[in-house]
């Protein structure tokens, strides 16, 4: 609870007050008028004092609606609070996911990240807010009930206190068994919440294998396997409430069989009786209600562990650096090495990138040449070597200015659910829509302007309406239209035709404003027009050189071209 409120410390003033409020508002309506009813009947009836009946009764409605007033503007005051604390916990969620780096992201999935932006953030606030507020106001009410019943008459009220005895023992049994139900129930949700947005974002993939009977299957055993555990804990709220509800009206019996004797014995008197009957009800009400306390306080402790877990995680990259990139002269990998997983990835890479130029990567499929252009951009930190900038260490460089100085398209490029106009806008928001066409057009991607809504259409989520080759030139164009001074292409041409590669590889070459470029393909007809060529195999650089010299060294480079001589040999 106090990691909790320090999301909101500088609201702890009104919070705390709005729950007094709140409390003073819920006794002044409920307590006072109660008591002064009882005093009606005593004073008023059996004391023949008629004439002080009309003023208790107008003092008994005036508390009750200035109590009622007070807790409406406590709750007013509270729901403020509740809102900023919403507010801030989405943000500081969101600001730790842009934080944290892939390693996180290859553990966790979306659905259960999702859960925790959506459903955790309500339940945490619910119960900040407004189950602390109801069981503070129903507990001092019942105390404060308590204690004047222990005024009237201890003997009685301790007589009609026996069952919460058993009902307290009951709580304390309850809570130990639902503790664990509800962290399974709340693992299976994520589970199935997982699993419904992979199904959608591969939905074609499932119709093309004609897998939907067996994808419905599985969301039947995740469905169910969340019903049961929901079954379950139903059944033992259920066992609870049937016990503390049997218990409650055992207090009702004794204060009816107990209460008429005391009466007739002259112990207490009809007006005391009658007010102790009244808050008999508010005595045993935190009783009754306590299984759904119970419930909402367990949901609420599974969210805040994951939620705890997510702001506590520390991203294994590291944004320690204080310098501001802005130009740079050289780019120098010396010794770099990569391990994940105990498998080594790249090892002894050692090279040099200069301004202006275009560099290329080539190699087999996992060959490791996609790794260059995530350790420039910090997406992958080395395991040894160093990257320098300027003779700098890579690290010394925030990295938002290190990114921002580079332009990056992936092998499985990502597209907003927006318009095609804000997709390539993204990463330089000062475009007119005269600069959006060009750099569309610079990317071969034509196909936009025959669109009904042309740069205004609206693609579905990753752009789900667009083919590959689609997605990948909207992607290049996002890249290039940032006017980067590194640009990063990965393998960009692979759903292209041939002469849509040849036209978008002769676009990228003739770039109106000056851009080191790194290329990272399979085939040569991407790569032949670099400056230098890196042949890597199996994580290691084995050749360098350009295009002409490389084919005159006759190893892994020349093989290559043999193979796609078809498509490059009267190119060369």
């Amino acid at each position: 609870m106090k990691w909790v409120l320090k999301f909101i410390k500088e609201y702890n003033f009104r919070y705390w007050i709005s729950n007094l409020i709140i409390v003073l508002g819920a006794s002044t309506s409920k307590i006072l008028p109660t008591i002064l009813v009882g005093n009606i009947i005593d004073i008023g009836l059996y004391q023949n004092n008629f004439s002080k009946i009309p003023i208790m009764f107008i003092i008994s409605v005036t508390m009750f609606f200035t109590g009622r007033m007070i807790s409406y503007y406590g709750i007013l005051l509270i729901d403020t609070v509740r809102f900023n604390l919403a507010n801030k916990l989405k943000k500081s969620c969101y600001k730790k996911l842009n934080e944290l780096d892939q390693s996180f992201y290859k553990e966790k999935s979306i659905g259960e990240l999702s859960t925790i932006l959506t459903t955790d953030v309500h339940t945490i606030h619910h119960n900040v807010c407004y189950v602390i507020k109801q069981s503070m106001s129903m507990l001092v009410s019942s105390i404060l009930s308590t204690l004047y019943c222990l005024y009237i008459n201890p003997i009685l009220t301790f007589i009609i206190l026996i069952p919460a005895l058993f009902i307290a023992v009951i709580s304390n049994k309850y809570i130990n068994n639902s503790n664990e139900l509800y962290s399974i129930e709340r693992e299976n949700l994520s589970k199935l919440n997982s699993y419904i947005q992979e199904n959608i974002e591969g939905n074609r993939l499932v119709k093309t294998f004609g897998a939907e009977e067996d994808e419905i299957k599985e969301f039947k055993e995740k469905n169910k396997s969340l019903k049961n555990i929901n079954i379950n804990i139903q059944k033992l709220n259920i066992d609870y409430n049937t016990k503390i509800t049997s218990l409650s009206y055992a207090m009702e019996l004794l204060l009816v069989f107990f209460g008429a004797i005391f009466v007739i014995k002259g112990y207490i008197s009809i007006g005391n009786f009658i007010i102790i009957n009244s808050f008999i009800t508010t005595i045993k009400r935190p009783f009754v209600e306590m299984s759904g306390f119970i419930n909402e306080w367990q949901q609420f402790k599974v969210a805040v562990k994951k939620m705890k877990t997510l702001l506590e995680t520390e991203p294994k990259i590291k944004d320690n650096g204080n310098i501001k990139l802005e130009n740079w002269n050289s780019i120098c990998f010396e010794n770099v090495e990569l391990d994940i997983d105990n498998r080594k990835i790249i090892k002894d890479i050692n090279l040099t990138i200069e301004p202006n130029k275009t560099y290329a990567f080539i190699g087999e499929i996992g060959s490791g040449k996609s790794t260059i252009g995530k350790l420039i951009l910090r997406l992958l930190e080395t395991s040894n070597g160093e990257i320098k900038i300027d003779n700098r260490s890579i690290k010394d460089y925030t990295i938002e200015t290190l990114r921002k100085n580079i332009g990056y398209v992936s092998q499985t490029p990502f597209l907003f659910s927006d318009t095609i106009s804000n997709n390539v806008s993204f990463g330089n928001e000062n475009l007119s829509s005269d600069d959006i066409k060009y750099f569309l057009k610079i990317a071969k991607a034509n196909y936009v302007f025959d669109l009904p809504d042309g740069i205004n259409t609206v693609i579905g989520e990753n752009g789900v309406s667009l083919s590959g080759g689609e997605k990948q030139r909207l992607a290049l164009a996002r890249a290039i239209a940032k006017k980067p001074s590194i640009l990063i292409l990965d393998d960009i041409t692979s759903s292209l035709d041939f002469e849509t590669e040849l036209e978008v590889t002769n676009n990228i070459n003739n770039l109106e404003y000056g851009c080191t470029k790194i290329i990272i393909a399979q085939k040569i007809l991407s790569v032949k027009n670099a400056d230098m060529i890196y042949v890597i195999k199996n994580g290691e650089i084995v050749e360098k050189g350009n295009h002409i010299e490389l084919l005159n060294n006759n190893g892994f480079y020349r093989d290559l071209f043999n193979i796609q001589a078809n498509t490059v040999g009267e190119l060369v």
